[in-house]
């Protein structure tokens, strides 16, 4: 997730059964046509007693018809389709006036949620972010609107401004919406509208755990264009750590192997103070690798802030990007991914 400097820590399958064809009968002569009278109608034979009658001789069914019934088998429904894709770069032409998702081209497992602006971002997705990432709140439990008032206020922020981007895996949206439903918390619209959009996407077929959902806002008198650039920039960067388990892989061995110590207790620390969780190990990996190889904004990131020296920036990023198996070809190139 971003956070603005300018702002404080900001019916079903299966089978049918067929039925067997009913036994065949004489039919009565049709009410029109008078019957005979010069011939009597013989006297019906006595039942038998001893024996029951004989069977009528088996007539073969006619060719074109089966010799047994057979089962209809409906087949499986094909998993939904999914919304459209687009690119980076044709993702920031859009801009809806109300919110959508969409796929990201260039990696299927992340969708983009798209908003028209801060306000109507922050409602669907604030709560989450108190959730899963907010430092000093509960992870087992869902706020109600008071709390979450109070959380956002303490923190110096709004609703809008609480973050400036939003990346959560699937499975913490699920995980979210199973805690508001055993709590009783209601949700607003555009919670509403957000958990539509996750059903939408299991209903692909798709795992949620291996699924990112990013949201970004639309152009307002926070956020221009550059700005929006960077925190779908920033938010890609999460994109590719929930759905490329080797790339997050390597993420986490440079974070434990390579950073000393003080590299890690200084980037702690700075996220810290950006409002993130610095009891989740995962979630300062996360950011850190977003921050030094996917937010080239200044005002979104600055080296100085960290407590770390220039040179020493510039070497855990290229201990990030070295070997990465994430655009490698880019990486050789000593471009970022």
């Amino acid at each position: 997730s971003r956070r603005w400097r300018g702002e404080a820590p900001a019916p079903g399958p299966g089978v049918i059964a067929s039925q067997s064809e009913p036994a065949t009968r004489a039919a009565p002569p049709p009410a029109f046509i008078p019957a005979p009278t010069s011939v009597p109608a013989p006297a019906p034979a006595p039942a038998a007693t001893s024996a029951p009658a004989p069977a009528p001789p088996s007539v073969p069914a006619p060719p074109f018809l089966p010799d047994a019934p057979r089962p209809i088998v409906v087949p499986p429904l094909r998993p939904a389709p999914g919304p459209a894709a687009y690119s980076e770069e044709e993702i920031l032409t859009l801009h809806p006036t109300a919110p959508r998702i969409v796929r990201l081209r260039e990696v299927p497992g992340v969708f983009i949620l798209l908003f028209p602006d801060l306000d109507s971002q922050g409602a669907a997705l604030t709560r989450i972010a108190a959730l899963i990432e907010k430092r000093e709140l509960p992870r087992d439990r869902v706020l109600d609107d008071e709390e979450l008032a109070r959380a956002i206020a303490h923190s110096g922020a709004t609703p809008a401004t609480y973050y400036y981007g939003h990346n959560y895996r699937g499975s913490d949206l699920l995980r979210f919406f199973a805690l508001a439903r055993t709590a009783g918390v209601a949700l607003n619209p555009g919670e509403l509208w957000l958990r539509e959009q996750l059903e939408s996407v299991v209903a692909m077929g798709l795992n949620p755990a291996g699924v990112a959902f990013l949201g970004i806002p639309g152009l307002d008198h926070r956020v221009d264009a550059a700005m929006r650039r960077a925190i779908l920039r920033h938010e890609i960067g999460h994109g590719h750590f929930f759905t490329n388990p080797d790339f997050a892989a390597h993420i986490r061995r440079v974070w434990r192997e390579r950073l000393t110590p003080a590299d890690r207790a200084a980037l702690t620390e700075y996220l810290a103070r950006a409002g993130y969780d610095p009891t989740q190990e995962e979630l300062m990996v996360n950011e850190a690798m977003a921050y030094l190889l996917f937010t080239p904004d200044p005002r979104f990131f600055l080296e100085g802030e960290t407590g770390l020296a220039p040179g020493r920036i510039a070497q855990i990023r290229q201990l990030f990007l070295d070997s990465a198996p994430l655009l490698a070809s880019q990486n050789e190139k000593g471009e970022l991914p």
